[in-house]
């Protein structure tokens, strides 16, 4: 056997040692990762177990007042008027409930990835004309006047039932965070022939810029707790973002601080070969007369 020279010996120590040293590098490393991975986890199932905390309430609260106003109204009838204030009391407080309840099966037909978008001719200018409606409730409540900026019988190829979902969580977004008898903009237009612009626009509390990218995570709210001013579950713009991007569209967000807000949504032309020459989904909306559509779809 060949005799390693001493500069021989200490070239391979040294070898060992820097093999040693990246070893212990990687270790430290897949450590850090793993405490981040960890420290995430926790995180979520933190975020989990309080949405599921306020989804409790957003549910158990109007199911308990439609049950205890429905058995008032059955015991003790009273006169026209008291009934017809408790009916509108019941009207509220199911839509409230069925408004909670969509945007929780919609999160979870997302998450399974079984939604998928069903094309055909909608008319935008009566689709959202009747969102807004199906609201009057609330914005009578909240002192606020609306402004709908759209050409009329504005037609557009897209989802019927995904626009509409979409424009129902803009539009109680911009109620809920809007203040006492404020305004409430919607301005929708394609450009280009080619894509539909919707921007929703409130006079409201406004937000920080670093929070654009919170309100769409799933289950998150920048007000948590029993104390917070305004309700929701903090699914409703996670819902948006993800029919949206389905789409092939995308959301953005602009907000003053005490000024308010404006969120818009761009959505691309569907393609020839998705359309439908009937969209099968977003032909029966929350609360619909019979002899009232909230959008026409062809």
């Amino acid at each position: 056997m060949k005799k390693l020279t001493e500069q021989q010996i200490i070239e391979a120590l040294s070898e060992r040692f820097d093999q040693n040293k990246q070893a212990i590098e990687e270790q430290e490393r897949l450590m850090e990762q793993l405490e981040q991975v960890n420290k995430k986890l926790m995180e979520s199932e933190s975020v989990k177990s309080q949405f599921l905390s306020n989804i409790r309430n957003e549910i158990n609260n109007p199911l308990s007042s439609i049950l205890g106003l429905a058995d008032k109204l059955s015991h003790k009838p009273g006169d026209k008027e008291q009934v017809m204030y408790t009916s509108a009391l019941i009207h509220q407080e199911a839509f409230s409930l069925d408004f909670q309840l969509r945007n929780i099966f919609t999160a979870a037909e997302l998450e399974a990835g079984e939604l998928q978008p069903s094309f055909g001719k909608v008319n935008v200018y009566s689709l959202v004309e009747g969102v807004i409606k199906k609201f009057d409730h609330l914005i009578t409540k909240k002192g606020l006047s609306v402004e709908f900026k759209c050409t009329e019988n504005l037609e557009f190829v897209t989802d019927a039932g995904m626009l509409s979902s979409i424009i129902r969580n803009l539009v109680s977004n911009g109620i809920e965070f809007n203040k006492d008898g404020g305004k409430l903009i919607l301005e929708v237009s394609v450009e280009g022939g080619k894509k539909l612009k919707i921007n929703v626009i409130d006079t409201g509390i406004g937000m920080n810029e670093s929070d654009y990218n919170i309100i769409f995570d799933r289950f998150v709210q920048l007000e948590t707790g029993v104390t917070k001013s305004h309700s929701g579950h903090g699914l409703g713009l996670t819902v948006t973002k993800a029919q949206v991007e389905l789409m092939q569209g995308s959301v953005s967000v602009e907000c003053i601080i005490g000024e308010g807000c404006s969120i818009g949504v761009s959505i691309p032309l569907a393609e020839k070969d998705d359309m439908h020459t009937f969209s099968d989904s977003g032909n029966v909306f929350f609360f619909d007369d019979e002899d009232e559509g909230e959008g026409e779809v062809f």
